[in-house]
């Protein structure tokens, strides 16, 4: 049969499901950078943007991923049932997808554009930001992915829709973290603020064009009908024991798979250096990540989803053997080359193993209505968002524990004392008289702390006087050290700083910068700071020796030169052997316990229909005539097909 002929037979219904479904997975973009901004980058911003105590660090992870999660035993089903009991003109989902977009990008730049606040009064904030995030972002997460089930019951359009859906949301992650990888280091809280406006705008405005020209599909009879309380809402989820089994395995899959994200950085600190060559690795990941989901129906086709997801776990198995071996021998070395390497692995193998799962979980709703006859899409769904804000509770976790006990966290506080105070210095209000006060502030009380005993410096009462001496140093009526945090510990590193003179700051073609001294090879900053028209100074972490070539990087002579194997082996742990085991653990369950397979599938959408077709409802029926225009050359109409 001939193209045309074919398009001539697709019904209306069909061509609504070809449009619904290109604008309902490009909208994912903006999501998963949304999304990747808080789940991946929220502790990074915390970690190397903020100074604040262990304490501090610990109760803020804590509050996040307890309090978090607590809320969300009870935020996500009640979400679930107010969508479910949802029946308004504009549709079912979309109202709930459309305010909660907005109120989520709105959070977010509040959340990185307040930056006045230290020490627990910012611990308050964030964690405050951080509920009030969650309570927004699931609004719209549990409306868009239940909105995805209910696009189509047809086997094909299902797995067209969401292999679309899955691919969007992996290049939005993709570039939500390599835009900000690349853009943080040097200069966390300036980065940080653009990255958050930016972020939301876009997820703001590919929601509400989804919200606009998406149809959501006319609601069977018994939906109609269906009033969902919270006793329904939990006989629901209870009595769907594949949805329970699936929502395990998600959840050893993503706290697996999130390791690698959440400890990723401090491990390339730890072994290559704090730069902003990660976003090679970065980029490398969302290619291959994008790749493995392209070629997703091509190769299920061959495997079927069991056997694929087998070689996908072996496969993502051996690339965390290889990152766990690596740089320990010679022959073996640490570097981008190896890690990336090794890293495609892991990015193909759990690609493919994420894709046919999702698919999975989303047949849950078939088989809830081919076994309680009722659908609850959102209901079903509500399990998906929480599973996934569940792992990623227990990785902040993880990650909290591995960097305290590891003492990489307290390490790392050097990089976030020099992003902050480059921050103070650089600030345009700043003047040049602020910073001569300011660098002879510093060499005063470095040296003073230099000079104390070991026995001083382990003592609390001595250490808290000392801080607060820094705290509420004044000299000239200036307090260029007051509310920034400088923790004894850390003022050692602000010393490494470079100081750079600028001469016709902003002006295009003629900007010269050039290294002046070290902060801590200043004597008097008089000397050295002179006010000059036209002529501004800077911090720097990094600099380049113009005469010899040699780059300085005063991040990694105060992170990466001062870590010792214990910190490298927690770290190294952290990033392959938890996610090998969690992996592993979310295969045998998925093998042992999910029944639904692709024949198993096609029985339950004969019995559906037939139960459809006697209360008088239009049955899901057959999608042989579905134009499979997914992702030519491959052929859409045979993805996924038992072998």
């Amino acid at each position: 049969m001939s193209e045309k002929v074919l398009k001539r037979e697709i019904s209306a219904e069909d061509k609504q499901f070809n449009k619904n479904k290109w604008l309902f997975s490009v909208s994912g973009l903006g999501r998963d950078m949304c999304y990747q901004l808080i789940a991946s980058f929220l502790l990074v911003y915390i970690q190397f943007g903020t100074t604040l105590s262990v304490l501090q660090f610990t109760v803020i992870s804590l509050l996040i991923g307890v309090v978090g999660r607590i809320w969300d035993a009870i935020n996500d089903p009640m979400m679930g049932a107010i969508i479910e009991g949802t029946h308004l003109k504009f549709g079912k989902f979309r109202p709930w997808i459309f305010i909660g977009a907005v109120l989520t990008g709105i959070i977010v730049i509040v959340m990185f554009n307040v930056q006045s606040l230290v020490g627990w009064g910012f611990v308050a904030f964030m964690a405050i930001m951080y509920l009030l995030w969650e309570s927004a972002f699931t609004m719209n997460d549990i409306g868009y992915w239940s909105m995805l089930a209910s696009l189509s019951s047809k086997k094909k359009q299902r797995d067209q829709a969401t292999t679309l859906t899955v691919i969007f949301a992996g290049i939005g992650a993709f570039a939500a973290q390599g835009v900000i990888s690349f853009l943080y280091p040097g200069h966390v809280r300036l980065a940080f603020r653009w990255i958050s406006i930016g972020i939301a705008v876009i997820f703001i405005i590919m929601q509400v064009i989804m919200s606009l020209f998406v149809k959501e599909r006319p609601r069977a009879q018994m939906e109609v009908n269906e009033k969902i309380s919270l006793k329904q809402m939990w006989r629901t989820i209870r009595q769907n024991d594949q949805i329970l089994w699936m929502t395990l395995s998600m959840l050893f899959y993503n706290v697996g798979s999130a390791m690698l994200v959440g400890l990723a950085y401090n491990l390339y600190y730890l072994e290559i250096g704090y730069d902003g060559n990660a976003i090679v690795f970065v980029a490398i990941f969302g290619i291959f990540n994008v790749l493995a989901q392209v070629f997703y129906p091509l190769i299920v086709k061959k495997l079927g989803r069991k056997k694929l997801q087998i070689v996908s776990v072996a496969l993502a198995c051996f690339g965390y053997l290889g990152i766990a071996l690596i740089g320990w021998w010679n022959f073996l070395p640490f570097n981008l080359i190896t890690l990336s390497i090794f890293g495609i692995c892991v990015f193909i193998g759990q690609a493919l193993f994420y894709m046919a799962s999702i698919i999975n979980m989303t047949n849950c709703v078939e088989y809830n209505e081919y076994k309680c006859g009722e659908r609850n899409e959102a209901v079903i769904s509500t399990l998906r968002p929480f599973m996934a804000k569940f792992a990623d509770a227990l990785k902040y976790g993880i990650v909290t524990l591995i960097l305290t006990v590891s003492l990489v966290y307290g390490l790392s506080q050097n990089i976030s004392t020099l992003e902050s105070q480059t921050n103070y210095f650089n600030a345009d209000d700043v003047t040049i008289t602020q910073q001569v006060e300011y660098i002879n502030a510093v060499n005063k009380f470095r040296i003073e702390w230099n000079d104390a005993t070991e026995e001083q410096r382990k003592d609390k009462d001595f250490v808290n006087e000392f801080a607060d001496r820094i705290e509420n140093y004044e000299s000239n009526s200036l307090k260029p050290l007051a509310g920034h945090q400088i923790s004894p510990d850390y003022i050692n590193s602000i010393g490494d700083a470079a100081i750079m003179k600028v001469e016709n700051k902003g002006v295009k073609g003629q900007e010269k910068t050039t290294f002046v001294s070290l902060v801590k090879n200043v004597e008097n900053a008089n000397d050295v700071l002179v006010k000059e028209d036209n002529v501004v100074y800077r911090l720097s972490m990094t600099y380049t020796d113009e005469a010899t070539g040699t780059e300085y990087n005063a991040a990694n002579n105060n992170f990466k030169a001062q870590s010792d194997l214990s910190m490298r082996l927690w770290v190294r742990m952290g990033v392959t052997l938890v996610p090998i085991v969690c992996i592993v653990i979310a295969l045998i369950i998925q093998h042992k316990k999910f029944i639904i397979t692709e024949d198993y599938y096609d029985m339950m959408l004969v019995e559906i229909d037939k139960h459809r077709k006697e209360n008088g409802d239009q049955p899901i029926g057959d999608d042989s005539n579905a134009v499979n225009d997914i992702l030519p050359p491959n052929d859409a109409s045979d993805m996924d097909m038992p072998k």
